[in-house]
Formats: structure tokens, C-alpha cells, sequence
């Protein structure tokens, strides 16, 4: 879907919000006793269902063949990996759902956030993953050593830390995985005619699509996704590439692509075979491609029917602007793999990359992004899983405090709900709570 102009104003964003235009006339008068007792009724139903929902469930349509693979995947994706089967002599995580587990595999967990950082000899995310000086650009922040004592007997390496002289560094939080592979088939064209669009459409916006080249990373048998979707500023193309990347800087473990294929260096140096007993591939490019498949094919988050305050919240968040940059829904390609071909997409993004101003910017680029840009992150599941609000989580879980962390171009949509009543502040915030 195309942004029209009145799909372009302010609010890119990280952590946050989203609507299609409604009738003030369909909100409930809450005044009303018997009002009062159906909105609480209607809300207690939402509820059910969305408790109802299997978080961990393939999307429609797949063929018998597909969710074989799919349930190959999802072993892959739990699979926990130690010293003796391959594991990364430094790590964040034994297995992918370690991050990914909540409310189900495929999920997010509050809990979890990695650092990242730029030294003078890595100041990009790309040239610290060529280089590792000093294990740039990702800290792993256990060892084998610490963990697994009785495995490497002789191996002393400590956890790694944020180098004393870096430039700059930055903490993610963890994304879910909800929808991922629609996503990744939103055509490229789509996505370079709405940064094309945004700024004529409106001088408040001027979203771009995070090129690829010099600094992406794309998978190499997707040469023609040249646009990035996923990482918080866009930085990666497809999913695979994104598989394949997780192995290496969250569990220590190379895998076929250039930019992931070289062991990890823990603080810069070459880990010793004490601290690497495994001798062999410990996943396998075929085993990426499962564990990718697995999550493209999952199910997106559950789109809520809004009632009530909910109905009355999207409507402002249409009035005041927000989703301009939260473009409620595009479509992916008619020439994509089935299922995943000519789907409607409500992400709640456009997915360009948008400078969000000085108090959100953290001197470490990916891609490229500049340090003052970001990703509008996609708000599908924002209300309905526990991901920390903004790329870092400094919101924790609170809409308010993500909302006045916008600044440059969503600097307008932000002043425009500040200066919203408090029953109308409340009311945007009970539907993106709805997300």
C-alpha cells in the first residue's frame, strides 16, 4: 500500500502505535450504567480470545510438506547447544527461544537485551562484524568457561564487556518474531515508492528505505532484496540473513554467509581449542534454512476488534498523525512463495528509516542509518506481548514515557497528543494497549 498524503505525518518510531480511521460516533458512552457494563463485558471477551490465541501457531495455508518443515524449524529454533555440540566459547544464549519464548516460541522476552559498540577500528556494525577488534560490534556477555566448567577444563576465558575506550554503545531489546516472513515479502518497490512519497506528502516526514549496499546484509541467494526490513534500523533483508546472523552474535556460532562465517573472537582474540571441544558444523546451512523457514511461516500477532475507548483511541491516533509513519497496513507480493504471497500486512510501520531526534540517538550506526535514525518499528503485538517499549526498552511498558521520547520528525505528533485531553490521552493509549 502506497502512503497517500494523508498517510504521511509525524510519529516514526520504536516502540509504538497505530490505527485505520473510524467514526467518533461508534465510541460508547461511558456515562451510560448499561454502557459501562457492555464495554466491560465486550472487553472481558476481547480478552478470551486473545488468551485463546496460539502464539506458536504456522500460519494459514501451509501445505502438509511446509509444516513438516515448519515443526523441523521449530526444533532447530529450540534446540539448545553446549560446548560438546558447538556452542560459541562466548554467548548470550544456548538456544534461540532462550530470547524468543514469550508468550510462545517465536515470542520476546522482556528480560533479555544485548550491547552493542563501535571502536575506532570497528565504527560500524558491518566493519565490527569483519573485524571483532576488541569483539566488536556485540558483546556476549557469558562463557563456556563460567558456565560450563566440567566441558573445558582448560579454558579460562571470562565473559566479554563494553571496552573501556568504545565510542559509543547501544542496548536492543529483544523483537518478536510474529509475522516475520510477511515482512520480508512487502516488495522492495513498495517500499522505495513510499520513501519517495513521504516527504512530498508532507514536510514533517522524509522516511527513506535502508538500502542495502554499503552496509546491509542480505542473504546471498536473495540478491534482488536489496531494501531492509528487520534489525531496529533496517539493516537486514530477509530472513535468512537474519537466521544466520543470530547464530553468530547471540550463540557463538558461524554459519554459511561472508559477514557470519568466521568463529567469534572473544575480545578481538582467536578462542582457544580448550574453550571450542567441538570439532565439526555445528549448524549446518540447511539447518539455518529450517530454523528460517520456521519463523517466516509463523503467525502474526491477532488483529483486535476495537470497542469502545479502543475504537475511540484509534481514531486520534489517525487525527493527530501517528500513522503517517505507522502505516497501518501494505501488502506483500502476488509473486511470493505461497502462503505468504498477496497478503494484507497490519504491521502498524512503513519500515523506513526516520530521524527520531537527538534524545533517541546513540552514535552506533547499522546500515545505513544515521545515529539519530531508526526503523518505525512495526506495532503489531505491541499491546499483546511484553517487549519493552523503544529500541533499548528505557520505556519499560509505558506508552506515555515511549511517546515523549519521540523528537525530531515525529516531533508533531508527539506535541499533538501532549496537548490532548486526558480522557483523549488515555483513550490512544488503550488502543495501542488493544495492538
Amino acid at each position: 500500500m502506497i502512503k497517500s498524503s494523508r498517510h504521511v505525518a509525524a510519529f516514526a518510531a520504536i516502540g509504538l502505535m497505530l490505527g485505520a480511521c473510524t467514526s467518533e460516533d461508534n465510541s460508547i458512552n461511558t456515562n451510560s450504567p448499561n454502557n459501562s457494563i457492555r464495554a466491560v463485558e465486550q472487553t472481558r471477551a476481547e480478552t478470551r480470545d486473545l488468551e485463546l490465541h496460539d502464539w506458536s501457531a504456522p500460519i494459514d495455508g501451509l501445505t502438509p510438506t511446509q509444516l513438516a518443515r515448519f515443526e523441523q524449524g521449530k526444533a532447530m529454533f529450540e534446540k539448545v547447544f553446549t560446548p560438546s555440540n558447538g556452542l560459541g566459547a562466548v554467548f548470550n544464549a544456548q538456544s534461540c527461544v532462550e530470547c524468543h519464548g514469550q508468550p510462545a516460541v517465536g515470542g520476546t522476552d522482556p528480560t533479555k537485551t544485548i550491547q552493542r559498540f563501535t571502536t575506532l577500528l570497528a565504527p560500524h556494525f558491518a566493519v565490527g562484524l569483519v573485524t571483532q577488534a576488541d569483539g566488536a560490534p556485540h558483546v556476549h556477555a557469558r562463557s563456556v568457561a563460567t558456565e560450563f566448567p566440567d566441558e573445558v577444563p582448560g579454558c579460562v576465558l571470562g565473559g566479554e564487556l563494553v571496552p573501556p575506550h568504545a565510542m559509543a554503545s547501544t542496548t536492543r531489546v529483544t523483537p518478536h518474531l510474529f509475522g516475520i516472513g510477511l515482512l520480508e515479502n512487502i516488495p522492495d518497490s513498495t517500499l522505495i515508492e513510499n520513501g519517495l512519497a513521504s516527504e512530498q506528502a508532507n514536510p514533517e516526514v522524509s522516511g527513506r528505505p535502508g538500502v542495502m549496499f554499503p552496509g546491509g546484509v542480505n542473504d546471498l541467494n536473495a540478491a534482488d532484496q536489496l531494501v531492509g526490513r528487520l534489525g531496529a534500523r533496517g539493516f537486514v533483508a530477509d530472513v535468512q540473513s537474519f537466521t544466520q546472523g543470530a547464530f553468530s552474535t547471540e550463540l557463538g556460532i558461524a554459519t554459511f554467509h561472508p559477514l557470519f562465517a568466521a568463529p567469534v573472537r572473544p575480545k578481538g582474540n582467536l578462542a582457544t581449542a580448550d574453550c571450542t571441544p567441538f570439532v565439526g558444523e555445528a549448524v549446518s546451512l540447511a539447518e539455518t534454512q529450517a530454523t528460517a523457514d520456521f519463523q517466516r511461516w509463523l503467525a502474526p500477532p491477532p488483529r483486535p476488534q476495537l470497542t469502545g475507548i479502543a475504537l475511540r483511541g484509534q481514531q486520534l491516533f489517525n487525527d493527530i498523525q501517528c500513522s503517517s509513519c505507522h502505516t497501518p497496513m501494505m501488502k506483500t507480493s502476488p509473486m511470493a512463495p505461497a502462503p505468504l504471497n498477496d497478503r494484507e500486512v497490519w504491521l502498524y510501520s512503513d519500515l523506513l528509516l526516520h530521524d527520531m531526534g537527538p534524545a533517541l540517538a546513540d552514535n552506533a550506526p547499522e546500515g545505513l542509518g544515521l545515529p539519530t535514525e531508526w526503523k518505525t518499528a512495526p506495532l503489531w503485538g505491541v499491546g499483546q506481548t511484553s517487549k519493552p517499549l523503544l529500541h533499548d526498552g528505557r520505556a519499560g511498558r509505558d506508552f506515555r514515557k515511549a511517546i515523549d521520547f519521540h523528537g525530531g520528525e515525529a516531533e508533531g505528533a508527539k506535541r499533538r497528543f501532549q496537548d490532548l485531553n486526558p480522557a483523549d490521552q488515555a483513550a490512544l493509549i488503550a488502543f495501542l494497549e488493544k495492538l
